[in-house]
């Protein structure tokens, strides 16, 4: 029989069951009925997850389409800290010692790095070419281990003629992200804007599905293509190096432009620079050596004084200068020429570069001409080239000079320029008088395949017309009789100007006994189709004058111009010798990186004229904008863009008042607080923009807070 005690017992038992399934079926009912909606917005928030797809960069050109930066596909290899542990300290020790040395890595420094910590990801290696990825992929280590490793396809950024214009181009940054060059000032034209994805995940957070209602694909960058000439920038790097070696010089640079687009043609700078390994040169040798230094010009700004005297009337080319042996007191300095004479005329001051002539020419003039003549070639404001760094030079008001200010600057000194400044103000001598805006970006490509090109523009008239031929004839004078005797190339008429300039000291008032040597010059003399500066840091031997050093580099770039196949100079000699005698030839620079990888399908015939685009979609530079969406850039509209707003941390309904002013309507997943949105904050959208933003519940959000994770 079954006792009392045990029948309670049963009950007391029954009676917690039954309360039991009671407390669990309210609660089931509250989960199923009362809250149903709140749960499925979670459970539809923990199996979406939303993937940004990264666009293509923009790739970077010459003139003539020949490509200097591209994409190509590269491997990186990362191993989670935890899997670390899956190898042996030997077989890690092996597989870290070949892995860094195919890599470049110290392996000693990459063996330690995996065994710095035991949480987190780890790379092995980064943007490994495709090459050394199969050489990696090969070894028997990780072939016996691979079930720990993660490969990453990458995109990355290749340059394939290494050091060729390598300062102009720049880089892009492992995130590809513009870092210099052109690569950072153009960045947000080449980098194009993200697309979105929002897929199904299952509870291991692998993906299996996605949601096509919410897809924006993304927006390649633009591709830009520069007027600088590959070619012609080779041999200009090329007679630059050969420059700075022979007379042991600290540097140099070179700018070359067409005077009547106002287009780069080339500009080298000298130490060299090669993109495809930005760390392996200091930072001085990354700096555009034209557009970022200023520098006391010496007697090439003599162009200004001279231009000034004979465009006001004040002075006929013939009229003589009394130059007193070639010594003349200003201040408590005492100023020589090299070549003494008791008088010279005008036009012989230029052609012998005499100071004392400059000097009283300046003063026959009052300070405000002056000033506004150097003003008006450009001096002592920035040209707005679409590079980075640029510096405006250092150009006085009048009211700021002192006694000796004007027949100092006359000659060059106490004014500040920068190469590019000083090739521009020739090129306006060249152009009849009129200063021209210089370029270096020639078109950009959109996404859509719509063209914006840029139009030669002037910044204003200089001088007449008159004065523009007198000067250049003048200038003709320096290399047929004066100082520039050896830039004359035979066959042709030369016109230019020589300059020899103590360097300023750095460390205090007054000047160095160290030389800049510099020549610009303009070829052909009559009609010129090409301006050249040279400019030589430091020359220790073989000569120190603009006349020994930077006027031979100029012949030995023209008479290497001037056969080139497709170079920048038509016109032929006047003996009319057919022979080509000077060639140049680019070469790949040997990188590892597979270019042709890289190639994603443009057709680039459609690039070469807007006669050939379909649309006829075409655009002045200075309307160019960022374009945010497909939609604008086909229609051809340009709307202002503004950043985006950061909207992250705010409630769903927060977000939205902020976004409604800038005309954006977000997809939306998920709900509570935003915890992620597309575009980043602060990247140019306009109104219509496609964008997203990622939502999670307010104890979602407190648990990540607290926690550090998310699902």
């Amino acid at each position: 029989m079954i006792s009392r005690v045990s029948i309670s017992r049963l009950k007391f038992l029954a009676a917690i069951g039954l309360l039991l399934w009671a407390v669990l079926g309210v609660r089931l009912a509250q989960i199923q009925v009362v809250s149903r909606d709140q749960y499925e917005r979670r459970a539809t928030d923990q199996q979406q997850k939303v993937i940004a797809i990264l666009p293509n960069r923009g790739r970077i050109y010459d003139r003539n389409l020949q490509a200097l930066a591209l994409n190509v596909n590269v491997d990186s290899y990362g191993i989670k800290a935890a899997q670390v542990v899956g190898l042996d300290p030997a077989a890690l020790k092996r597989l870290t010692g070949r892995i860094g040395r195919l890599t470049g890595q110290d392996p000693s420094k990459l063996y330690g790095r995996m065994l710095a910590s035991k949480r987190g990801f780890k790379y092995l290696a980064r943007g490994v070419n495709m090459t050394r990825s199969l050489e990696i992929k090969n070894l028997p280590i990780f072939e016996k281990n691979k079930d720990l490793f993660q490969v990453e396809r990458e995109v990355r950024r290749a340059y394939p003629l290494g050091a060729v214009g390598g300062q102009i181009v720049g880089f892009a940054n492992v995130d590809r992200r513009g870092i210099a060059g052109v690569e950072l000032f153009h960045n947000e034209l080449l980098k194009g804007s993200d697309g979105f994805s929002v897929v199904q995940v299952d509870g291991k957070g692998r993906q299996y599905a996605k949601v096509e209602t919410q897809f924006t694909p993304a927006l390649n960058g633009a591709d830009v293509i520069l007027t600088i000439d590959a070619g012609t920038q080779a041999v200009a790097e090329e007679i630059l190096d050969a420059t700075v070696d022979r007379h042991q010089a600290n540097g140099g640079m070179i700018v070359l432009m067409q005077p009547t687009t106002g287009e780069i043609l080339a500009m080298a700078s000298n130490p060299k620079y090669d993109p495809n390994a930005p760390t392996a040169t200091s930072m001085e040798s990354q700096k555009i050596r034209p557009v970022v230094n200023m520098y006391e010009p010496g007697s090439t700004f003599k162009l200004v004084a001279a231009t000034a005297a004979l465009d006001t009337r004040a002075f006929d080319v013939d009229d003589v200068i009394h130059t007193q042996n070639g010594v003349i007191a200003v201040g408590r300095q005492v100023i020589e020429d090299h070549e003494k004479f008791v008088s010279l005329t005008v036009r012989e001051v230029i052609e012998h570069s005499s100071n004392v002539g400059t000097i009283k020419i300046a003063r026959a003039l009052d300070d405000l001409t002056l000033f506004n003549y150097a003003r008006a070639f450009g001096f002592g404001t920035p040209t707005g080239i679409g590079l980075p760094g640029e510096a405006a030079g250092v150009l006085l008001h009048p009211k700021k000079w002192s006694a000796t200010t004007l027949p100092t600057m006359a000659i060059g000194y106490g004014v500040s320029v920068t190469g590019l400044q000083l090739a521009n103000a020739y090129c306006a001598v060249a152009n009849g008088g009129l200063l021209p805006v210089p370029r270096i970006i020639k078109a950009v490509v959109m996404a859509d395949g719509s063209i914006r090109k840029t139009e030669p523009a002037m910044v204003r008239r200089v001088m007449s017309a008159e004065t523009a031929r007198t000067m250049r004839g003048i200038l003709t004078g320096v290399v047929v009789q004066g100082t520039g005797k050896k830039a004359a190339v035979t066959g042709y008429q030369v016109a230019g100007k020589t300059g020899t300039a103590w360097k300023a000291r750095e460390d205090g008032p007054g000047y160095t006994r160290n030389y800049r040597s510099s020549f610009a010059g303009m070829f052909p003399a009559e009609k010129p189709e090409i301006v050249a500066l040279i400019v030589i840091d430091e020359p220790k031997q073989n000569g120190f004058y603009g006349g020994d050093v930077a006027a031979p580099a100029f012949q030995r770039l023209m008479k290497r111009l001037v056969n080139q196949p497709g170079g920048p100079i038509q016109s032929a000699p006047e003996d009319d010798s057919k022979a080509p005698r000077y060639l140049t030839h680019l070469r790949n620079s040997g990188s590892s990186n597979e270019v042709t990888d890289a190639l994603y399908g443009l057709d680039l015939s459609r690039t070469v004229t807007v006669a050939e685009n379909p649309d006829k979609t075409v655009l002045p530079m200075r309307d160019l904008e960022y374009l945010g969406s497909v939609s604008s850039a086909k229609r051809g509209i340009v709307e202002p863009a503004r950043p985006f707003p950061t909207v992250i941390g705010l409630s769903l309904r927060e977000a939205l008042r902020v976004l409604a002013p800038h005309g954006i309507e977000p997809d939306i997943v998920g709900s509570g607080l935003v915890v992620q949105q597309i575009p980043e904050p602060g990247t140019p959208v306009r109104p219509g923009a496609p964008c997203i933003v990622a939502c999670r519940p307010f104890s979602a959000v407190a648990l990540q807070q607290t926690t550090g994770q998310l699902d």
